[in-house]
């Protein structure tokens, strides 16, 4: 026969409410900071630049992961990709434009690479409220403002999806187009 162990238990019911953590509400007067993803405190999911846009999906829907940096060799950022770009028309799109199948995609292929990213300071980010970076993000046509340290090292990110999940409202963010292909390419994905 078991010993009876030392500490009662019991038996749960369908009306057990699970503790989750609580998101700090935010508002457009808040300081910046409180948007912020400092990558010396928690570190981002990094994904390589090979693997399949399946695969990235499958990755942050199990991690909760709504932005992964894309990497190549030597760990060099190439790029930012989110949930929401691997879920949206922009792969099947990208697909067709190449000429392959969806599941030949890489995250490289619809990534935002870094050369279109936009960037800011950590000292101007300390002064910013989340208004300003609204505008930022809105002005600029910008999912996600690369913020670096007094060495211009990334130590951090600003992600409009989050930004935006956190007020409880919709960011208008238009892409800017930065060259007469973008033009086309946005035109060509409209038609379709």
């Amino acid at each position: 026969m078991k010993p009876v162990p030392s500490i009662p238990v019991c038996r749960l019911n369908h009306n057990l409410a699970l503790s989750h953590i609580e998101t700090p509400d935010i508002t457009l007067s808040s300081p910046a900071e409180k948007v912020f993803l400092d990558f010396d405190i928690r570190q981002p999911m990094v994904l390589d630049q090979g693997v399949s846009v399946d695969d990235a999906a499958y990755l942050m829907r199990i991690t909760h992961a709504r932005i992964t940096l894309v990497v190549g060799r030597n760990q060099q950022l190439l790029g930012v990709v989110s949930l929401r770009d691997i879920e949206s028309v922009k792969v099947l799109a990208t697909a067709s434009a190449m000429g392959v199948a969806r599941a030949d995609l890489s995250v490289k292929d619809i990534m935002t690479p870094t050369v279109r990213l936009q960037g800011i300071t950590r000292e101007v980010l300390a002064r910013a409220k989340v208004a300003d970076v609204v505008e930022v993000l809105e002005f600029e046509g910008q999912h996600y403002l690369l913020v670096l340290d007094a060495k211009d090292q990334i130590c951090g990110m600003i992600s409009a999806d989050e930004v935006a999940h956190r007020l409880g409202r919709h960011l208008d963010i238009e892409p800017v187009a930065h060259s007469f292909n973008e033009v086309f390419s946005a035109l060509k994905v409209s038609n379709h």
